[in-house]
This record gives C-alpha cells, structure tokens and sequence, in this order.
C-alpha cells in the first residue's frame, strides 16, 4: 500500500508569516505618520511664523497713526479753545484715506467723540460717549491703549488704538484709530487655511472659520461674561464654548478635535499684545497616507508571500527535469551578458568622448563671444573714465578741489559699472532675473545723458530733449536701461561724424499704459539691408575695427526680457530714429485707471 504524502507546516515560519503580514503594515504605517507628522509639523510652524507676521505687521502698521494726530496743533488749539469742528473733521477724513485705516475719531475729557473722519456719514461718531471702553481709560491714564471689540454703532469687530492728546502734561483728550481687521480674515479664508486668534480670556476674535467667531475656547463663569458685556467688549454675541479637545502624539505633536473634525494644532503668543495665535492643520491626508501605505505594504507582503510558495511549489516539481537544461541556459545567458557588458561600455567610452567634444566647443563658443562683448561694452565707461580723469586734473591746475569729489564719485560709480559688464552679458544668452524693480525712465535717461554729456561737447552735437513732468514709472533693471540708452547716443554720435551741424533728439512720452523712448538724429540714415538685420549679432555700419555689432543686439535682448519691443526706422527727410516702448509698472497703470 502506498503512503500518503504528508504536508509539515513549520511553525515558526506560519508565526513570522501571520506577523510580517498584520505587524509589519502596521509598524510602517507608524513610521510613515511619525515622518509625516514632523513633515506637517514643520510645515505647521513655517505657516504659523507668516501669518503671525502679517497680523503683526497689520497691528504695528497703525500703530503711529493716534500719535500723529495727537501731535497736531490744530488738533491741540481745538480740544482747548473749541470753535467750529467741520475743519477737524476734515482733517481727519484725509488721515484716515491716506492710511487706509477703518475710521480716526478725537474723544474728549469727558469721554464724548468731538470730531471723526465719518462725520458726513450715518452711525458717524460723533457725540457717541464712549468713556467706558478700556482703550480711553488708557490713553487719559497717560499711555498708550489698545483693545479688540465690536463697534456700537455698525457692530463691525476691530482693533482700537488710542493716545492721550497733551498740552505739555495735561491730558486734553484721546486721539484713537479702528482697524477692520475682517480683510484679514477674508483672506485666511480664501487661502483654505484654519487659524483663530484668542483673547486673554480664550474668546476667539479672529479665524478663518466664521462660525467659530466669538466662541470661547474654555467656558466662561457667569461673572467674566458680564463684566464682557458691561464693557460691551462683544456686544450681542453670547460667547458659547466651542468644545474641543486636546492630547499630545509621538511626545511632540498637539492634536485637537473640535465636533467631528481633527486638527493638529500649533500655538503661540503674539509678542506685544495678550493674543494667541494658532494654526490648525486637517488630519485628513495624514490617515489617508498612513493608510494607503498601510494597505500597499500588506498587499505587496501578501503577493510576496503566494509567489514564493507559489514558486517553491512548482520549482520542486520541475527541478529533476529541468537541471541540464537549466545550466546550457545559464551558460547562453552569460555568453549573451557579456557581448552585452562590452558593447555597453564601448557605447558609453564613445558618448564620453562625444559629449567631452561638445563641452569644450561650447566653452570655446562662449569665449569668444564673451570676449568681445566685453571688449565693447567696457569702451564706454573707459572713455568717460578717461574724461573724468582729464576733468579731475584740470580742477587740481584751478586748485578747485572742492568740485573734485563729485567727479571722482562719478569714476567710482564707473568702475562700479565696469565690474558689472560681464555680468550684463548674461542678458545675451538667457533671461536674469537679478534686478525687478520700479524706477522712474526719466531718470535713467538723465543718467545716460550725463556720462555722455562730454561726448557730446567734443563732437560739438546738439542734444534737444523732452521729457514729461510727472515720474514714468516701470519695472526692471534701471543701469541695463541706462546701458540701452548709452549705447544709442553713441551710436547716434558715430553716425554723425560727418554731418555739418549734429542733433540728437531725446523725446519721452506716456500713451496708454506703454512708454516711448524717441531717438532720432539728423545724420546719413540706415540702409535698408542693414536695417532689416541691425539687432542681430556682428551686425554694424560703423567701419572695420571701430564696432563690432553687439551693442544692438544686447540692447535688443535687454528691452525683450523688460517685456518691450525696440524698432527702428529712417527719418524723414534724413536721419535714423529708433523707438524703445516699455510697458509702465502696475502702479503706474492703477493710478491712471
């Protein structure tokens, strides 16, 4: 009789599978919560220092405004001697536009709002007694005051800042400002952030989450939520406790449930105020992570675990048969794998050599470039060197050393330029990004004329220039902009050298929301095949060894990275003329809009 075969089950091996597939998902589902949380945690502290900051800087942003008022004279003379309020008011009203401040107010002695910048508006101010609010105690104390609360008149939540208005000791009055803070809010909102800011009595005044407003963060005895409303700190509101609950994870990490929701929470004070600040973070993606790479770790433990059986099966089945034709096929494989081992490194020795080819063409390509761009772009400023040099030594024969420090200034400055050149050159081959700021084009053409201005004296060339009155305002690079400019005057005086009487004409104007540098000459023109390539590199009518063609084109890529376009064209009857357009800067275009 034959036997049966017998399956034996190793039973330390069933005891490590049964823990590699439930331990082991779980210990690294652990491990990744505890990186990700150190990951949001960092992340949760990074966020926190920003909108402390932003709130702090909306704070201290208002901060000097009672003071200023309080220092008013007018505002003095009034408080003492009385009179008509209409011119207070007014006053007023300008400071509060010009701050961009919710609404400025004077309260006197007797704790009654004299003047306000709401005056010519319903719920305005004025004549409110407003002597029980904490801010106007402090400020007729003799210090500063500040206080959260909600307006009486409009219910509107605000910051109040308030300062004693003194005729040398004598308090004559309060000088106080309201900031709206509720666009601060709105944009935490928008931002799909969750943050509240408490009180000293855990109430919350600020948060992204408009129904948690006004609740308290620990319940309040009846005795506190009076002596609130006495002071109508939050009027008609009933302060209800928002219940939550907190415990700490992994020894470093605050959670927070609040209802259904779980946060994890990041806490501190706001320096300068009794104010906590507190970012709370969706615990959301945090189990959705632990647990996907939970599952994922125990499916790929499962499949690992049914291929080696599977495989440790079926191997001992075939192993007796397939042994000589196993080792024919191992030694084919590594015949194959060693063609192939040798033709890669044959492969990868050809494309070393190829690309060391390329890199070195490159740098060669470069060099040259570079080297006469700078041999062009550093003749400028040494020429004007040389006439502040010259200028410099004349004064010393005058002993008129008092005007040497301003021309000596200038050769600095030129120096500084110089150092910068090859620098600039980079402008040629890619966009930079290291300058982005608003100037005003009038000024930089001032600049530009004044290095040049020697140039023009000994090529006896006339220079007629218009410009408007009030700041044309752009954004970008201003010395590139005066390289631009530079580079066209002389240019232009190169291409007048044999023209009787030379003029240069300058003309900036504002249309739209685009500005227009104009500058023409009255010399020989441009001809037309030169004209159709002139920004293009080598391209130059000037005679051999005097230019080499890049000033144009380094012009041309200069004004395209500043997002303006650069034509040119011949004048009529004679003479060329070249238009730099540049858009003007945001500011600029909002404050004719």
């Amino acid at each position: 009789m034959k036997a049966f075969n017998e399956t034996r089950f190793n039973t330390p091996a069933v005891t490590l599978g049964i823990f590699l597939l439930i331990g082991l998902p779980f210990i690294v589902g652990l491990l990744v919560q505890y990186d990700y949380l150190q990951d949001l945690e960092q992340v949760s502290e990074e966020r926190l220092t920003l909108y402390e900051m932003t709130l702090d800087s909306e704070l201290r942003k208002y901060e000097y405004l009672p003071y200023l008022i309080s220092e008013n004279g007018m505002v003095s003379a009034f408080l003492t001697k009385g009179g008509e309020a209409t011119p207070i008011n007014r006053f007023l009203k300008r400071v509060n536009t010009i701050a961009e401040s919710s609404v400025v107010y004077i309260i006197g002695t007797d704790g009654i709002v004299k003047a306000a910048s709401n005056w010519d508006r319903p719920n305005a101010f004025v004549g409110l007694d407003l002597g029980f609010r904490p801010y106007f105690k402090d400020a007729m104390s003799g210090s500063q005051g500040i206080f959260f609360g909600v307006g009486i008149t409009r219910g509107e939540p605000g910051i109040y800042i308030s300062h004693p208005i003194k005729d040398n000791d004598e308090v004559l009055g309060v000088a106080v400002a309201k900031i709206a803070l509720s666009p601060l809010e709105r944009l935490w909102k928008e931002g799909g952030e969750t943050l509240i800011v408490t009180d000293s009595n855990g109430v919350i005044v600020l948060t992204s989450r408009p129904s948690w407003k006004y609740m308290t963060l620990t319940p309040l005895d009846a005795g506190m939520i009076q002596e609130i409303h006495d002071r109508e700190h939050y009027p008609k509101y009933q302060l209800k406790h928002l219940a939550w609950h907190t415990r700490t994870r992994f020894g470093f990490v605050s959670e927070t449930t609040i209802g259904t929701e779980r946060f994890l929470l990041n806490t501190r004070g706001i320096p300068g105020t009794d104010w906590k600040i507190s970012y709370l973070t969706p615990q959301g993606p945090l189990w959705e992570r632990t647990l996907g790479v939970s599952l994922t770790t125990f499916v790929l433990l499962g499949l690992a675990v049914l291929t080696r059986l599977f495989l440790r099966e079926r191997r001992q089945r075939q192993i007796s048969r397939q042994q000589a034709a196993e080792a024919n096929r191992i030694r084919d494989i590594n015949r194959q794998l060693a063609q192939e081992v040798e033709e890669r490194k044959r492969t990868e020795h050809e494309l070393r050599a190829a690309q060391e080819e390329l890199v070195q063409a490159g740098k060669l390509a470069a060099l040259g470039e570079m080297a006469t761009a700078i041999a062009h772009e550093l003749n400028q400023p040494i020429a004007a060197t040389k006439t502040y040099v010259a200028s410099c030594r004349l004064m010393l024969k005058r002993n008129k050393l008092e005007d040497l420090d301003p021309t000596l200034l200038k050769v600095s400055e030129l120096g500084d330029r110089m150092a910068k050149v090859t620098g600039q050159l980079k402008s040629f081959a890619r966009r930079t990004t290291d300058k982005d700021i608003e100037f005003d084009l009038r000024l930089a053409i001032k600049e530009a004329l004044n290095l040049m201005k020697h140039q023009f004296m000994v090529e006896n060339c006339d220079l007629k220039l218009s410009m408007p009155g009030q700041p044309v305002l752009i954004r970008g690079d201003r010395m590139r902009m005066e390289q631009v400019l530079i580079n066209l005057f002389r240019n232009g005086l190169d291409a007048l050298q044999e023209t009787a009487s030379p003029l240069i004409g300058v003309r900036l104007s504002v249309e739209g929301d685009k500005s227009t540098i104009h500058v023409w000459d009255n010399g020989p023109g441009i001809a037309e095949e030169v004209g159709k390539k002139i920004f293009e590199p080598f391209v130059t009518t000037k005679k051999e060894g005097i230019g080499v063609g890049l000033g144009l084109s380094i012009s041309y890529k200069i004004v395209k990275d500043m997002k303006g376009d650069f034509r040119v064209a011949n004048r009529d009857p004679i003479g060329a003329e070249f238009f730099v357009i540049l858009p003007l800067s945001k500011q600029q275009q909002e404050d004719k809009s």
